[in-house]
This record gives structure tokens, sequence and C-alpha cells, in this order.
């Protein structure tokens, strides 16, 4: 199957709408800011422009891995003729991928950089919810 490379650049800006919610001092930013040793002062303005368009380009890359992995061989019909394009089938995909990848990734680093377990979990939640709507929308925008 030909990627959705249309789906691929939309999905590519759902790491940063997500994070704009999800970071917000009034949703779970306080938390991140208190696992991170940040204040709203040491934040100031946030980082420089530049490196949104930089995020960008890194989600781009993620969302065509996510395109992969849930529309690559074997994911169009199940055993039973199922039809896997749906956008539940792409949750799973990247709930399944928050955790056998990035729990991993996230849970050594914060070994080795010190970090608390609530640095984990608080950047494993935005990773899961972002990767079950990027799988969900790849999944049933084929």
């Amino acid at each position: 199957m030909e990627p959705n490379f249309l789906a691929i650049g939309v999905t590519a800006l759902v790491p940063m709408i997500v994070g704009f919610v999800y970071y917000h001092p009034a949703v779970l930013g306080g938390p991140w800011m208190r696992a991170n040793g940040f204040t709203l002062e040491s934040l100031g303005k946030g980082p420089n422009p530049i490196l949104y368009v930089v995020a960008l380009g890194l989600s781009f890359l993620l969302s065509f891995f996510m395109c992969v992995n849930v529309t690559g061989p074997g994911q169009d019909v199940g055993p039973e003729g199922q039809s896997y394009a749906t956008f539940g089938h792409g949750v799973v995909h990247g709930i399944l991928v928050s955790i056998t990848v990035l729990l991993p990734v996230l849970g050594t680093m914060s070994i080795f950089e010190k970090r608390g377990w609530g640095w984990v979990f608080t950047n494993l939640g935005y990773w899961m919810v972002t990767l079950a709507i990027m799988g969900g929308i790849l999944s049933a925008w084929r």
C-alpha cells in the first residue's frame, strides 16, 4: 500500500497540537515543570521559532513511521475478513508503540539521567495520547 502523504503531513501536526494542550500549566504542565525543575519564569517565552520547524520535521518522521506501522503488510484485513482501516485499529497501534518502545526508552533515560518516574509517566502520557491519535488518523485515512 502506498503511504498517504497528505495524511502523514496532517498527522505531523498532532504532536504540536496535543503538546500545546497537554503541557499547558492548567493541564499537565505543572507536573511536567516540577519533574524537570522548571518554573514559568525559567521557561520564558518558549523556544526559538526555528526549533518549532525542527520539531515539525521530526514529527513528520514519526508520522511516517506510524503510517508504515498501521498500514504496512498485514494491516489491511484481519483473519476473519474484518477491515483494519479503522480509527480504533490505529489507536491500538499507538498505545502498543508507546508501551513497547517509548516506555523502555524513557525509563532507561530516567535511570541514567537521574529523573523520577513522574517525569517518565508525564512524558509517556503525552506520547501515548499523541501516538494514539496519529495512529487512529493514519489507519482510518488510507
